[in-house]
């Protein structure tokens, strides 16, 4: 299985995120991060 990757609502970049749970590109928390399917489309 793929390992979950997420949107970023910051700078919109597809990531997986850090260990602390940051988003590798901006450095925005976690809370600001989104599920996205293998296709890149937010889950519901």
């Amino acid at each position: 299985m793929a390992e979950q990757k997420y949107r970023c609502l910051v700078c919109g970049a597809i990531v997986t995120p850090n260990e602390d749970g940051s988003c590798p590109v901006c450095g925005a928390p976690f809370e600001m991060l989104v599920p996205v399917d293998e296709n890149g489309n937010d889950l519901p």
